[in-house]
C-alpha cells in the first residue's frame, strides 16, 4: 500500500506507522482530548493503540476511513490526528475528524490540517459533501468547522452518553459547490504525494 503524505504551511501529515504508537498514546491519553472528542475512550491502553493502528490501515484498504498523523514541519513533533472518516463512496461523502495536542491548541493547527483534508476530499476524491460533528459543549471544534466554511445543519439532542451524562451533538457540513465557491485566497494549499 502506498503511503500518503501532505505538506501544509506548518504541518507534515502522513499515514500512521507502527513506530508512531508512543507519540500517539502520549497525545490521545490527554484529558483534554478525551473530554472534547466524540469517540475517544478514557484510559487509552497500549493494546487498544496497537489495535487502532491496525484498524486504520484496514479502513484505508476498504476505503471507509482515511486517518493521518499530524506533525509540526519545523520540529517533526507529533501533535495529533486528522482524517476523513465514515466515507460513503456511493454517496461521495465523508466526515472530517481531528484532534490536536493540548500544548498546541488555539494556534490554528486543527484548521490547517482539516483544510488539507477538505481539499483532498473535494479536489482529489471528488466528494459531494463533507460533514463534521462536535459536542455542543466544544465551541472550539465548531469554530474550526466554521472557519472551513461548513454550515450548521442542526443539533442531535442527547445523542452521546459520556461519563453518565447525555451530550448534544452539533452537525455541520459543506457541499462541493460551496467549497469551490469559497475564495481560493481563503484556502490553504498543500502538497499531496503517494510514496511506495
Amino acid at each position: 500500500m502506498l503511503e500518503q503524505s501532505f505538506l501544509t504551511e506548518r504541518l507534515f501529515i502522513r499515514d500512521y506507522r507502527r513506530s508512531d504508537l508512543e507519540e500517539f498514546l502520549r497525545v490521545v491519553r490527554q484529558e483534554e482530548i478525551y473530554a472534547t472528542t466524540y469517540g475517544i475512550p478514557r484510559n487509552y491502553t497500549r493494546r487498544r493503540g496497537k489495535w487502532w493502528l491496525k484498524i486504520i490501515r484496514q479502513n484505508k484498504l476498504f476505503g471507509t476511513s482515511l486517518e493521518y498523523a499530524v506533525f509540526l514541519r519545523d520540529s517533526g513533533v507529533y501533535i495529533g490526528n486528522v482524517g476523513l472518516i465514515n466515507i460513503a463512496r456511493e454517496h461521495l461523502r465523508g466526515d472530517i475528524s481531528y484532534y490536536i495536542d493540548r500544548d498546541c491548541m488555539n494556534r490554528g493547527y486543527a484548521t490547517e490540517a482539516a483544510q488539507a483534508m477538505l481539499q483532498y476530499g473535494f479536489e482529489e476524491l471528488g466528494f459531494h459533501k463533507i460533514s463534521g460533528v462536535c459536542m455542543s459543549r466544544n465551541p472550539a471544534s465548531r469554530r474550526v468547522m466554521e472557519k472551513l466554511g461548513m454550515r450548521y445543519e442542526g443539533t442531535l439532542r442527547d445523542d452521546l452518553l459520556k461519563d453518565g451524562v447525555y451530550c448534544d451533538i452539533d452537525r455541520l457540513s459543506i457541499l462541493r459547490e460551496e467549497y469551490f465557491t469559497n475564495s481560493k485566497a481563503d484556502q490553504q494549499s498543500f502538497q499531496h504525494r503517494n510514496v511506495e
